[in-house]
């Protein structure tokens, strides 16, 4: 038989961490909680919950400029993750089938550099960059177009490390039985 002890330390350390990660949990998330109760209250008064009002959400929603600001977000997130996919798509096929071309590591240095440079340095250079564009042949005014560039410029870095990954693992045959059944290269990449 056991002792109670014994048994006390072989459930802490069986459940230990667990335990640590519900309360890391909770300390995260437990704020979390609060401003989505609090974001309901009547008063603006944030420590004391005086009642159930949607008044801040009405309030929010005819501010025009939040709106469009909210709505200007999502037309940049659609735009720049179609572009990221595409473009880091097209990146990877290049990456991953031609493994000899001229300017092959320059090619891989560029499309990877957004990933171990600091996001500051990279806005910075592409301010600079656009800056520099516009003086020169007078566009892009700074606005949608260059913050669609610089999100995509990130976000197919990171697209084009994830579909590189997964295009390394495809079966070569597949797509030579594939042009072999009479496909083109081009409909062998789509389909």
């Amino acid at each position: 038989m056991r002792s109670p002890t014994s048994l006390i330390f072989r459930f802490a350390e069986n459940n230990l961490g667990r335990l640590w990660m519900g309360l890391v949990y909770l300390f995260l998330y437990i704020p979390l909680f609060f401003l989505i109760i609090f974001s309901f209250n009547s008063t603006r008064q944030d420590g004391v919950f005086t009642g159930f009002s949607l008044r801040w959400y009405q309030a929010l929603l005819a501010d025009s400029r939040l709106v469009e600001g909210f709505l200007l977000s999502l037309k940049v997130a659609l735009i720049t993750g179609t572009l990221s996919v595409v473009l880091g798509c097209f990146a990877a096929f290049v990456l991953v089938r031609y493994l000899r071309f001229t300017g092959r590591t320059l090619f891989y240095g560029l499309v990877n550099a957004p990933l171990v440079m600091p996001e500051v340095i990279i806005g910075l250079s592409l301010l600079l960059l656009m800056v520099a564009v516009q003086r020169t042949l007078g566009w892009p005014d700074r606005g949608f177009i260059t913050i669609v560039t610089g999100h995509t410029l990130l976000g197919m870095a990171y697209a084009t490390v994830v579909i590189q990954s997964r295009l390394s693992e495809v079966d070569r045959s597949l797509e030579e039985a594939a042009m072999d059944l009479g496909c083109r290269p081009i409909q062998v990449f789509s389909w």
